[in-house]
């Protein structure tokens, strides 16, 4: 039996069981014991994993004596560094809407999912993290840099892993398999719909972070000044700032206003940007768009909680879950026949036209 199956015959949801099935913490005492029992009397106690079936508190450590018997629901687990945490590079909870997808996908393909944040119990190597998480076949890894460190713990994992916008290589050269926002087409996509609209100069608002994804926007912004027949004038760049506060723009306030010229329009980075940049022109007195066109990337909700709503770069944090697991099942296919390819996946990006660009035409 599949374990979204017995949860469904439990009255129960898939992660609930999941809990259960794991002996992992996050349910009551009360409930665990009632589930356990019905398990038991269903007659599926191959299910349940060995710490459970050691009588092991829930989140307590295995046996020291090795077990071959392994919890018959497989396992993807989910790798999360502190570079995310630390760098507060998430305001609008993207990466919660792809773990989002990717628990949807593996329970569609009978996994459950095990997170595992790597700066905790340092003390374990990768492959004893996974070996106590379960029957656990493959790993999504979110790192918001790659580091020696990343690249160490996935080659000795003994698994197969997918990276989430892993845009350059390891320190080695070794490029993991890796699922992206296709950066190229969004930016493509954005100074293509300036250009139609008669814009012939064109800045760039960026917020001073350097992780991949970041570094990777910049460098497709401009291939597509270039690529369109536009200038790429180093004075059209503005920072906006890494500070804490993640909507603080008067600093962009003043590099816009210390600027001898400024571009008819900005793409921004992501859409704090293309926020923190119309808050910015207006407090100096320009309007969006008659003044100065925006575009920003990424398409949250704050694009419409704003006037004007701001035209942007659409992405699916849901859809790169989902092919996160898709893409680690191929690779899963491809080992068993003995073979390590490096694939990559850029999920589309495409313009979403609201209010914030002016037709020069």
């Amino acid at each position: 039996m599949k374990a979204k199956d017995l949860a469904k015959k439990l009255g129960v949801s898939p992660a609930t069981i999941s809990l259960v099935l794991n002996n992992k913490p996050g349910i009551s005492d009360s409930l665990r014991k009632t589930l356990l029992e019905k398990i038991q009397e269903l007659g599926h106690e191959e299910m349940l994993s060995q710490s459970c079936r050691e009588g092991g508190a829930p989140g307590a450590k295995l046996s020291p004596e090795p077990q071959e018997e392994r919890c018959a629901c497989k396992s993807i687990a989910y790798l999360m560094y502190n570079h995310f945490q630390e760098d507060m590079n998430d305001p609008y909870q993207f990466f919660t809407q792809v773990l989002e997808g990717i628990e949807y996908e593996a329970w569609e393909n009978d996994c459950c999912i095990v997170m595992l944040h790597m700066n905790r119990r340092e003390g374990l190597d990768i492959a004893q993290r996974l070996r106590r998480a379960g029957n656990v076949v493959g790993a999504i890894v979110h790192p918001c840099k790659l580091d020696a460190r990343v690249e160490r713990d996935v080659k000795a994992a003994g698994v197969p892993c997918v990276f989430m916008d892993a845009f350059a290589p390891m320190p080695s050269g070794w490029e993991p398999p890796s699922v992206c926002v296709s950066n190229r087409q969004g930016m493509r996509s954005a100074v293509g719909h300036l250009v139609e609209k008669g814009h012939q100069e064109v800045g760039y608002v960026f917020s001073g972070w350097e992780t991949p994804v970041e570094v990777d926007r910049r460098k497709w912004f401009r291939r597509a000044l270039k690529n369109l027949g536009l200038a790429d004038r180093p004075e059209y760049y503005f920072q906006a700032g890494t500070g804490d506060e993640l909507f603080e723009y008067q600093r962009l306030a003043d590099r816009l206003a210390g600027a001898q010229r400024l571009p008819s329009a900005l793409v921004c980075e992501n859409d704090r940007q293309a926020w923190r940049a119309i808050k910015a022109l207006k407090q100096l007195g320009l309007r969006v768009p008659e003044d100065v066109s925006v575009i920003g990337f990424d398409d949250q909700a704050l694009c419409t909680a704003i006037e004007p709503n701001i035209t942007s770069i659409h992405n699916s944090p849901h859809l790169m879950g989902r092919e996160c697991v898709m893409l680690l099942q191929n690779l899963i296919r491809l080992r068993e026949r003995e073979e390590e390819p490096w694939l990559r996946y850029e999920l589309p990006a495409r313009l979403v036209e609201r209010d914030s660009v002016r037709d020069l035409g």
